[in-house]
């Protein structure tokens, strides 16, 4: 007889000491964490069948970075057998959170943090792979029963309408875990908030196993680079309002689709990964000290852009690279097929990876395996065309990756992203 699908899980809480600073909503704010509202977790869940293993390591973070995803898929391999093309490490985009990744300005990453999520990371992935025990696999969509997100940079743009899900059944009855995907920033929370927060995501995630739906559960980020909360943003006080009836919401969507899900018609694990160069602009020393001179000219405003371009020319005189280099990895899950993404596509460029996967059940998970920033559609390079133009979202989703040292990427970021990503699931095996 064939081996049956199995899956084990695990969740681990991250450690965030006092006075870590916390990532997002602007340069140079000091957000200093002065406790914790609600923790942050990893959470992980491990697929195997027939000799095949997939790791999925979820955590409560805004952002993961590339280097130390691989310290992780290291630490976890010299352990277990598991290739490192078959672990994926990704972040829920809590604005509340402190970062893992290098940036000037938006979050100091504090090394001693860092370190320590890797050692809970690989801690969560081997007590996954522990746990496994037999499953059936069933998976849907669940249309949302209200809009819970807004364009926010489309007036009237489109939003993700539905929660993507795979569910895990033991064969004696119960759900082991419920891994669900839905694209929405992690923003209800906003700048004056100065507690460790999962947002919204993590909230929600927690609210499954609260609410007895299943044993384990897990969040993968969709394209939310354009979608924030609706409101959003908020102070602390406005935002304890709002957190509840957003995550009632968005359970009772997800619960009402669970009935309407379907047993997985395949068995099939697997994942393919590829490192990638994404198209940049043309990008020299003088060309970003030009760039930096208009903005001091004409937008005072902006000092914060000014400054790091020209940070950018004097690390690029001195050999620095200002390529973006990154890891693209789609999983197979059964019927299911998760495209990773190392960073924030755009809602329509994720409903144009689901439209041409080629599995049953598509998902994006973005802040996936590293942190490339947002990938814009074509429509947006178009309106925000010059660094010296018009500021606004959209604006700032395309020329503010100097804060990482990073070129402005090509008009056809949005096509290469989508192309490179089918590839690679069409070259899975079986």
């Amino acid at each position: 007889m064939p081996e049956a699908m199995q899956v084990g899980c695990a969740v681990r809480d991250i450690a965030t000491p006092l006075f870590l600073e916390l990532y997002g909503y602007g340069p140079f704010l000091g957000r200093r964490n002065l406790g914790v509202r609600d923790p942050l977790r990893c959470r992980a869940a491990s697929f195997r069948c027939g000799g095949e293993r997939v790791l999925v390591i979820g955590n409560d973070l805004v952002t993961v970075s590339r280097s130390a995803v691989w310290a992780i898929r290291q630490g976890i391999r010299a352990a277990a057998p598991i290739p490192a093309r078959c672990i994926m490490v990704c972040g829920s985009h809590t604005h509340s959170g402190p970062t893992v990744s290098r940036g000037i300005g938006w979050g100091e990453l504090d090394q001693g943090f860092r370190h320590g999520w890797v050692r809970t990371a690989i801690e969560a992935g081997l007590a996954a792979i522990a746990d496994e025990e037999p499953v059936r696999l069933s998976a849907g969509r669940s249309p949302l029963q209200r809009v819970l997100g807004v364009n926010r940079v489309r007036e009237g743009g489109p939003t993700d309408p539905e929660i993507r899900w795979l569910r895990a059944e033991r064969p004696g009855g119960g759900v082991k875990l419920l891994l669900h995907n839905h694209g929405m920033h992690g923003v209800i929370f906003g700048a004056a908030m100065r507690r460790v927060s999962a947002d919204w995501p993590g909230v929600a995630t927690q609210a499954v196993v609260d609410r007895g739906l299943a044993e384990h559960a897990l969040f993968l980020q969709g394209a939310a680079g354009d979608i924030n909360t609706v409101p959003c943003c908020c102070t602390p006080e406005a935002g304890e309002v709002a957190l509840a009836p957003l995550v009632d919401s968005y359970l009772e969507s997800l619960q009402a689709g669970l009935d309407k899900g379907q047993p997985m018609a395949s068995d099939r694990l697997g994942a393919a990964w590829r490192e990638v160069v994404f198209p940049t602009k043309p990008c020299t020393p003088e060309s970003l000290r030009q760039a930096s001179a208009g903005l001091r000219q004409t937008h005072p405003d902006r000092r914060y852009l000014a400054d790091r371009l020209e940070e950018m020319a004097l690390y690029a005189e001195r050999g620095g690279a200002l390529g973006v280099r990154a890891d693209l990895q789609v999983l197979a899950l059964g019927d299911v097929i998760v495209h990773t993404v190392p960073g924030e596509p755009f809602v329509e460029v994720g409903a144009e990876i689901m439209r041409r996967s080629p599995g049953t059940l598509p998902m994006v998970a973005s802040i996936a395996n590293g942190n490339c920033r947002y990938f814009p559609t074509r429509e947006t390079f178009e309106r925000y065309p010059d660094i010296l133009g018009p500021s606004g979202y959209g604006y700032y989703e395309i020329h503010q990756g100097c804060g990482r040292f990073m070129p402005e990427y090509a008009d056809t970021i949005a096509e290469t992203l989508v192309a490179e990503t089918i590839a690679l699931a069409q070259s899975l095996p079986g």
